[in-house]
């Protein structure tokens, strides 16, 4: 546990540079970097349950300004990864090692109800964009077919929420995905998941294609289990 630092609840230091333009985007940026590595340790189990979280510290073994380090904690604390008491230091809040998971179980409950939706209300033009992206993507079996089948799994799937007609649907499900890269980064799918992946997409595209609402949400169910059970540590789906 890091525990140095005197117990204080999170404040951003002063501003030290312009706001706006090219400076609010570096930050944003930076933020979101040190967000997402606070995070990959911890859900390697790095940072474990209970752990305090100094600023300064973690500034230090990031090679990052302290700033961007309160921010992303803040973040972290907004998401439910983090917790903080008053006056009490940030502390990673037990289980959140298992956060990826309970962001696909999540997921169980909302794009099977997105994909009957899709079945209905899916532009025909929409289903025929994403038919020739799968025959595009081609389940070949040469070094870029992994990467292939990884970026038409996020235009398959956030065009799914993108047509459920259900705008809080639709932020649930891109916020879902915000994480999806950091699944692929911690844990590399085999290739027999990956086509197994591929050809549900394509049941769900059919599905979508017929218009049929049940078979698609059946479809999209099965194929989110599927990606669970097929990963090698369970903790990250």
């Amino acid at each position: 546990m890091l525990t140095e630092e005197p117990h204080a609840q999170l404040e951003l230091p002063a501003a030290t540079e312009p706001i706006g333009g090219v400076h609010d985007d570096a930050n944003s940026s930076l933020v979101e970097d040190v967000y997402h590595r606070i995070l990959m340790r911890i859900v390697r189990g790095e940072l474990a349950g209970g752990s305090e979280l100094k600023s300064t510290r973690l500034s230090q073994e990031l090679g990052v300004s302290r700033t961007p380090v309160v921010q992303a904690l803040s973040r972290l604390i907004a998401d439910g990864i983090v917790t903080q008491r008053p006056n009490m230091r940030a502390v990673v809040r037990p289980g959140a090692e298992n956060w990826l998971v309970e962001i696909h179980e999540l997921r169980l409950l909302l794009e099977p109800p997105a994909a009957a939706k899709a079945a209905k209300l899916m532009p025909t033009e929409a289903i025929d964009q994403l038919q020739q992206a799968a025959v595009a993507v081609g389940p070949e079996q040469d070094a870029g077919w992994g990467m292939r089948a990884r970026e038409f799994d996020f235009q398959f799937h956030l065009a799914i929420a993108d047509h459920a007609g259900n705008q809080p649907l639709r932020s649930a499900i891109y916020k879902c995905w915000e994480y999806k890269r950091m699944s692929y980064e911690l844990a590399a799918d085999r290739m027999e998941s990956i086509n197994r992946g591929y050809r549900e997409h394509l049941a769900i595209l059919e599905a979508l294609r017929e218009r049929d609402p049940a078979t698609a949400a059946a479809a999209m169910e099965l194929h989110l289990r599927h990606a669970s059970s097929w990963r090698p540590e369970r903790r990250i789906v």
